[in-house]
């Protein structure tokens, strides 16, 4: 009994320890991972909590808060836009500001096509997938095609538009524009291709997307041997001319009847950010609910890359015009050899 008692007196010592530890330990050292002071870390710290797929998120700004809120839009635009692929998966985002002109409270709502386990399934599939499809001797136009024609080969068109994301290609075999862009950029990436997501219309009357999705478009912009050039992996599947939309230049483009901003073609930059004197107001902004378009790329080629072929394809389609012109010549001589029989035999 006495052993017993003097159990439970350890276990309450045990406790009090921790209560003390805890009241002792300063308030601030979960609080200083979401607390910044200035608006280059702002917007590093937004970029991780969009990268994690947070969608409620909490920050706290000290120091001039006048000039946080008056740069917030363009801070989160850029913690976004620093990676396409990252503002791509963003569906709607909004933010709430109180305060005083010292310091505030920034309330984050995101919202994102996929979540971040999936996003890690993502990134595991495509580290496993991508090496079983292309080789180290491989040329970038070579890797580039082995990847965009496995995924008009194992991800078709979800019609539906249910499933509209790299995870959905990757899991069920289906997807939209919106995957098979994503989806393609992170393979690319994987081989070291640089690759942009590009958003504009399509207003191609052949193309079997439905409307919804033309007045939406997504696609690719890929950097070949220093130039950009075009990549629709979505109009190439199930299209007889598998490869009518690889490597394109923006005049083709245009013929086809895809359009987009000449804005969209110019990467983003740091914003300049002019110090404000600061109030003494308090501060209190909140933003409306917004929708974020994909981000801006690189200028593309106006033409088209030239199609060249590799030894091996070269040194094959040679072998097959040997043979067929040995077959030629060989059926010309059973031809001829034939004709002078029946010419015996109608003489005779």
């Amino acid at each position: 009994m006495k052993l017993l008692k003097l159990t439970y007196q350890w276990h309450w010592v045990v406790v009090v320890l921790l209560t003390i530890s805890l009241l002792t330990t300063p308030s601030n050292v979960v609080a200083n991972e979401q607390t910044v002071t200035n608006l280059v870390d702002l917007q590093k710290v937004i970029q991780v909590d969009l990268t994690n797929r947070e969608t409620n998120f909490t920050l706290y700004y000290t120091g001039d808060t006048t000039q946080m809120v008056d740069n917030l839009k363009t801070v989160f635009e850029q913690a976004s836009q620093t990676n396409d692929y990252l503002k791509t998966s963003l569906t709607n985002w909004e933010y709430k500001v109180a305060g005083t002109t010292k310091k505030a409270t920034l309330e984050f709502t995101v919202g994102y096509l996929t979540t971040k386990a999936q996003e890690d399934y993502i990134d595991e599939r495509v580290k496993a997938l991508v090496p079983t499809l292309i080789s180290s001797d491989m040329s970038d136009v070579a890797k580039e095609k082995a990847i965009h024609d496995w995924l008009i080969k194992h991800v078709a068109y979800d019609y539906t538009l249910n499933q509209r994301t790299a995870y959905t290609a990757l899991t069920t075999g289906k997807t939209v524009c919106t995957g098979y862009a994503m989806l393609m950029e992170k393979m690319l990436n994987q081989v070291g291709i640089k690759s942009y997501i590009i958003a504009g219309y399509l207003s191609d009357t052949v193309s079997s997307i439905p409307k919804t999705e033309k007045e939406n478009h997504v696609w690719n912009l890929v950097q070949i041997n220093n130039k950009w050039y075009h990549v629709d992996v979505t109009n190439d599947w199930n299209n007889p001319d598998s490869h009518m939309f690889f490597n394109k230049g923006s005049e083709f483009m245009k013929k086809k009847g895809f359009a987009w901003t000449e804005a969209q073609l110019i990467r983003p930059v740091e914003p300049n950010i002019t110090p404000i004197k600061p109030s003494t107001e308090p501060v209190t902004a909140a933003s409306p609910a917004k929708t974020v378009n994909a981000p801006i790329v690189t200028k593309p080629s106006e033409a088209n890359l030239p199609t060249t072929l590799s030894v091996t394809s070269a040194r094959i389609i040679g072998f097959l015009d040997n043979i067929l012109t040995m077959l030629a010549e060989h059926i010309s001589t059973i031809i001829q050899q034939l004709s002078l029989i029946i010419r015996h035999l109608l003489y005779t």
